[in-house]
């Protein structure tokens, strides 16, 4: 796995070296998700398997260190300190897949703060973008009603990286492959494709060019018939699946990549179908998104399957994920952040899924050492710095979420989700809320000269404690 120690932001390694300095506790964050795009239903939990890949790999190279060192912002202290760090802690974790909703942890870190903190920044660049991706496929799939949908976003996509990820996420929540190679080679990924409209151009007639495309994958071939026109197209493909039917072979589709897809849909089944041609597929693309999906369904196009490109791996228009990472319990007792808008819910906490006639039928956020009914959904992933949740095959991973999203209400899948699913707070859990919000609105009056006085008194009882400036 490549090393990305070094893929934080600089107030992580900061704050690493102050929790260092002025000895670090122990401390509980949450990992979890502030709301929903409009009209999402759910997100799809992504990306957790390499979250814990890095959480368990963590190492400092000596030419990090270098680099940091050439800062001049950490002393030589803090950098021998990095030499032989790692993470100690635990991980609990909702499997990969799983459908989740607004402030449901994803993952729940424990342990020293400078183990913790530190991997705050890299969890949400490989979680927040994943989930995204995941859950706008999920979104795709679901408006295609059983069509086939295909990610065809490679180079759409901002980046080798989001391009491979993206690929990934979109096979977990239901696309049937890609076209992307690499993705195939690495995740093992069914990949799929056909040729361009410039391999049409390039000779005398479209004719000629599909024969010579068919003669070299005469294996159910997919011709792109719109470079010209696009009924004429699909008489051309037409003779070439009979000429290929004389040989044993069989069309395998055509696509369709402009005009009105709904009505040259219809126009090019009613040709193939007048041929004995019903075996060939169409396939449509065209900066396709769930809304145009879900109208040529209701319009009953007769595609079969749709190559998704720029809207599902870029998840257009949601630019990004309110994915976010706050403590909510250390050392001295429950945490509580208290800003406008953005209070978060203290104590290390479990998430229950409830089940009713076969659906999901609502969550409850408790404590953890709440009895709650329920599916646990945060499993211990890592412990004591390594996995101990065995890491599954991608086809298996997307097979539980396939079953978990069949699992979730019919209004949930739909493009325009206006009913919530339920997600309560546990009366434990609000208790607590309640109990923190009126300590903390009367926090003690303290002055620099007692603040230090404490961490002086703190250094006399620790011999190997760090001289405060130095």
């Amino acid at each position: 796995m490549e090393n990305k120690t070094m893929l934080t932001d600089l107030y992580q390694l900061t704050m690493n070296a102050a929790y260092l300095q002025n000895e670090s506790k122990f401390g509980t964050f949450d990992l979890f998700i502030r709301k929903l795009p409009e009209d999402w239903g759910y997100f799809i939990a992504n990306g957790i398997e390499e979250a814990v890949d890095y959480v368990t790999n963590l190492k400092f190279e000596e030419k990090d260190i270098e680099y940091l060192r050439n800062q001049g912002i950490f002393n030589e202290k803090y950098l021998a300190f990095l030499r032989n760090f790692k993470f100690q802690g635990e991980v609990y974790a909702v499997k990969e897949g799983t459908p989740i909703f607004p402030n449901e942890p994803i993952l729940r870190v424990t342990g020293w703060k400078t183990d913790a903190q530190f991997v705050e920044t890299a969890l949400l660049n490989i979680i927040n973008f994943q989930t995204m991706i995941a859950s706008k496929a999920s979104r795709v799939v679901n408006a295609s009603k059983g069509a086939k949908v295909v990610d065809f976003g490679l180079r759409r996509a901002q980046g080798e990286d989001a391009a491979m990820k993206g690929a990934r996420a979109c096979y977990i929540a239901g696309c049937a492959g890609t076209s992307n190679v690499k993705a195939g080679q690495e995740y093992r990924i069914p990949i799929t494709g056909t040729h361009a409209h410039s391999f049409v151009m390039s000779f005398p007639s479209e004719l000629e060019a599909f024969w010579a495309y068919a003669k070299t994958f005469p294996d159910k071939p997919t011709l792109l018939i719109d470079t010209y026109d696009t009924v004429q197209g699909a008489k051309n493909a037409a003779v070439v699946a009979k000429e290929l039917e004389k040989h044993f072979k069989k069309l395998g589709a055509v696509r369709l990549d402009s005009g009105n897809l709904e009505a040259l849909s219809k126009k090019v089944r009613k040709i193939f179908d007048s041929q004995g041609l019903e075996y060939v597929k169409i396939v449509a693309s065209n900066d396709l998104n769930e809304y145009k999906i879900e109208e040529l369904v209701e319009k009953e196009a007769p595609i079969d399957a749709y190559g998704v490109g720029t809207e599902m791996i870029t998840a257009k228009p949601t630019a990004a994920i309110a994915g976010v990472y706050k403590l909510v319990d250390d050392s001295d007792g429950p945490k509580i952040k208290l800003s406008a808008e953005k209070t978060t819910l203290p104590g290390v906490k479990q998430v229950y899924r409830q089940e009713r006639n076969g659906k999901y039928d609502g969550d409850v956020i408790a404590l953890a050492n709440e009895k709650t009914e329920g599916k646990p959904l945060l499993e211990l992933a890592v412990e004591k710095g390594k996995r101990v949740r065995k890491k599954p095959e991608l086809d298996e991973t997307r097979k539980y979420c396939l079953e978990e999203i069949a699992k979730l209400s019919d209004e949930l899948k739909q493009t325009r989700v206006t009913e919530k699913y339920e997600v309560r707070v546990s009366d434990e859990l609000k208790d607590l809320v309640d109990v923190l919000k009126k300590q903390y609105s009367k926090l003690p009056e303290t002055t620099i000269e007692e603040i230090e006085e404490k961490w002086k008194e703190r250094e006399r009882r620790n011999s190997n404690g760090w001289a405060l400036w130095g």
